[in-house]
């Protein structure tokens, strides 16, 4: 296990967690600079990052703490969900860059973001020459803090590189699934939801990347699905809590 977020470079990549067996990898380390030492190739990359919208206007950002993500959440924020939009923009396209190198021809990239940062995403992976199919809706069945037409999803960009490889036709895009409560992490997903993205786009036994894994949901569907998975993660307390999700045996989807 890696004592710092960022290793350096040269330095032969040791994984925070392995499972031989399934194909699951952990990586405690920055993603940009993981990604420059990966060389298998994945299907599908899956991502939530940090959405860079949790302020009004650009200027309080660097110091709006954790705004959308609840009250219990303000003293111990998202990394770098503070950026600015040029920020965001930058980071959005050097990863789509970084990934691209590893995707096989008409792989997919799903990205999580909220409406605010929609239009930013889009431009950033374009940039990175993928071409983008479509807006995937997650309905989370029951609304959240607002006021006036609270918010009850969030969106998914659908790219792909060149013409996209779909397994699974019959998928809608809007996708349903009620909201996870835990303690581990303040923006969670439903194991059910990625496991979706998954069936759409890869077979089992092929390999899914996941550049800011979080708790790492990603990477338990993956395991639930009979898929590979790689997983990077900057902040050491979310690659425990992956650590020991993926030790668990394989539950239905």
């Amino acid at each position: 296990m890696g004592d710092t977020p960022r290793k350096v470079t040269g330095e032969l990549m040791r994984p925070y967690y392995e499972d031989t067996k399934a194909g699951i990898v952990i990586y405690h380390g920055d993603a940009l600079s993981v990604l420059s030492d990966l060389s298998t190739p994945v299907a599908a990359v899956v991502m939530d990052p940090p959405y860079a919208s949790g302020a009004r206007t650009e200027a309080a950002k660097p110091s709006s703490g954790a705004m959308l993500r609840g009250v219990r959440w303000a003293a111990k924020p998202i990394e770098n969900d503070q950026m600015t939009t040029p920020g965001f923009i930058w980071l959005m396209r050097e990863i789509g860059y970084a990934v691209r190198d590893l995707l096989t021809d008409g792989g997919a990239l799903f990205s999580f973001i909220d409406w605010r940062s929609w239009p930013n995403l889009i431009g950033a992976i374009e940039s990175a020459n993928y071409r983008v199919n479509g807006m995937v809706v997650w309905d989370k069945e029951s609304f959240g803090l607002g006021n006036g037409f609270r918010v009850q999803h969030e969106l998914i960009c659908y790219a792909s590189k060149g013409s996209p490889r779909v397994v699974d036709k019959g998928i809608a895009n809007v996708l349903r699934h009620a909201r996870v409560q835990n303690d581990d992490h303040p923006s969670p997903k439903p194991v059910a939801l990625i496991g979706d993205l998954l069936l759409v786009a890869t077979e089992p036994g092929e390999t899914v990347l996941d550049p800011f894994m979080g708790s790492g949901t990603t990477l338990r569907a993956a395991k639930d699905l009979g898929r590979k998975a790689i997983g990077i993660e900057i902040e050491e307390r979310y690659c425990e809590v992956a650590a020991k999700r993926l030790a668990q045996e394989v539950m239905a989807l």
